[in-house]
């Protein structure tokens, strides 16, 4: 039924619209009032403030980030300049296990000087931060997951087995933030202080999550010589909580010892888990390279020592020596000696080499990679007060993989980067191109290169996520959900190369909505800070 009497904010016209639900394009005006589409057919006869010619483009849903780390650097960046001219509108944080709060007296005292911020976050609960982020405003729409690691910090436990009363800290930190709307919880189960934690740990702390129909996401213990282990714990911590799942970036690095059909194996153990009604997904990044810790290779005898005694074991050769020996772990390519493969992203107190490769590093201060490798560590430890901040880059992921990933079923589609700048000091701290360019990538060329097609590609970074994550009325252009829609000149749609430029966002991205308001428009971002926290349950 064509309606000819109400009028609305916003009408595009012309386009050829995605719907988000994976079917064919099909041409479809779409109107927008009061942060809402309220029609989605063909010759919509509503009367429009302001209308936007689509011809030649499509038109989709907002994308839709479910691995994103851009709670890092939101309070540099409440603009999200980079995502947002990427068409993106919705970003899941909290990832990893690592987020911006709780933090606490104790988070202070075990880990000083860490994330992207001039000074150390000041003590705060979930509820506290989100009321901060509101009041702030940003351009783009985040959903939270609480992180492990995060909550391990602030309820003090730094050994493999935490006490009774530490376990109680720990699940009162977590219902907090589940009560104040993070929308579920995540681990990190390669990094500090997460990787040190017993399954039981986990199990006990998903019987809240389930409480509160939160979703599990993980950052596995492997992805290499143990990697279907690290599965089978994750999807065994599923089968005892009830929870639903998401395997982050589940994905294995080549040249690290994986198993023999290592990927097929998952595939059927995620499937076995599906068939007995258990929901659970995986998502996948756009390139061969991704973002690390520059710590994740450090043993645990290592990391848990103070700064002191970093430095006296960093100071001596024969410690050194020994230290390098045990490091056969993460990134396990670079015990091996594979150092071409990674580069620096960001080091604070070693910003001369942020976007460097270790080769180069190497030739520039004249000592082997390894030895490079713990300068950044002295020099982080003398200047920054710990070796948290360290992000590195890697050759991660054959051709072949990335693409059999991304074109799976089961998997959702996500960045793994930051919102950021293409100028001042943010942009120096975040130096590599994924940041600019990780999403639109999978339309500018996992698309047009026959890895999936322009339905299937957007149907992964909207509807699916949306329904996964309990994201509520987002993720599709229907009527009756939230105007969050994206106008994309997909034919000279434009992304950073991953050695060019780093600097420079994604072209070709001509509208942006957010809950109805112009975000981005002709090209241009507006300044508008419509977004909102999307908390559980949705609003």
């Amino acid at each position: 039924m064509i309606i000819t009497d109400l009028a609305c904010d916003y009408k595009i016209i012309n386009g050829l619209m995605i719907d988000g639900t994976g079917s064919p394009g099909r041409a479809a005006d779409i109107c927008i009032k009061d942060g809402d589409i309220v029609a989605v057919e063909p010759g919509c006869k509503y009367n429009a403030r302001a209308v936007i010619d689509a011809t030649g483009m499509i038109v989709t849903p907002g994308l839709i980030d479910c691995h994103s780390h851009t709670d890092a650097t939101i309070r540099l960046n409440p603009g999200a300049e980079s995502t947002v001219y990427q068409g993106v509108t919705t970003e899941i944080v909290g990832n990893c296990g690592n987020t911006i709060a709780p933090i606490t007296e104790a988070t202070l005292r075990n880990n000083p000087g860490t994330g992207f911020g001039d000074k150390p976050p000041e003590i705060t609960t979930f509820a506290g931060m989100l009321v901060d982020i509101e009041r702030m405003g940003t351009s783009i729409n985040l959903a939270w997951l609480a992180g492990h690691n995060t909550i391990r910090a602030a309820a003090g436990v730094t050994g493999e087995t935490a006490t009774d009363d530490e376990l109680s800290a720990m699940e009162a930190h977590l219902a907090e933030a589940l009560e104040a709307g993070a929308i579920g919880f995540s681990t990190g189960l390669e990094f500090e202080p997460g990787r040190l934690c017993k399954t039981d740990e986990l199990a006990y702390l998903l019987r809240t999550v389930k409480q509160y129909d939160g979703i599990y996401a993980s950052h596995i213990r492997n992805r290499d010589a143990r990697v279907l282990e690290a599965v089978d714990e994750f999807i065994d911590l599923m089968r005892g909580s009830g929870v639903r799942g998401q395997l982050s970036h589940m994905n294995m690095r080549y040249n690290t010892g994986a198993p023999e059909r290592a990927f097929d194996t998952i595939i059927e153990k995620m499937y076995a888990a599906r068939s007995d009604g258990y929901e659970l997904l995986a998502d996948m990044t756009p390139l061969q390279y991704g973002i690390g810790s520059g710590t994740g290779i450090l043993p645990a005898w290592f990391t848990g020592m103070s700064n002191t005694d970093q430095l006296a074991v960093l100071a001596d050769p024969a410690r050194r020596e020994g230290l390098r020996s045990d490091t056969d772990r993460y990134w396990r390519f670079m015990y091996n000696g594979e150092w071409d493969r990674v580069l620096v992203q960001s080091a604070a107190a070693a910003p001369e080499i942020n976007g460097m490769a270790f080769n180069d590093i190497a030739a520039l201060w004249g000592k082997p990679p390894w030895d490079c490798y713990c300068e950044i560590l002295i020099k982080s430890l003398e200047q920054s007060g710990g070796i948290g901040g360290i992000v590195l880059i890697a050759k991660l992921f054959t051709e072949a993989h990335l693409r059999e990933t991304i074109a799976h079923p089961l998997y959702c589609l996500a960045a793994d980067g930051y919102s950021t700048l293409d100028h001042g000091p943010l942009a120096q701290k975040t130096a590599f191109p994924l940041h600019y360019m990780g999403m639109a990538h999978f339309l500018a060329h996992h698309v047009k290169i026959g890895t999936l097609t322009l339905e299937t590609a957007v149907h992964k970074m909207t509807g699916m996520p949306a329904s996964h994550f309990r994201l509520g009325k987002r993720g599709l252009l229907k009527a009756g959900y939230r105007a969050d829609v994206a106008v994309i000149d997909y034919d000279n749609l434009q992304t950073p190369s991953a050695f060019g430029d780093p600097a420079r966002y994604t072209e070709g991205v001509s509208h942006v909505f957010v809950g109805g308001v112009p975000v981005v428009s002709n090209g241009k971002h507006t300044d508008a800070r419509p977004g909102i926290n999307i908390t559980f349950p949705p609003s």
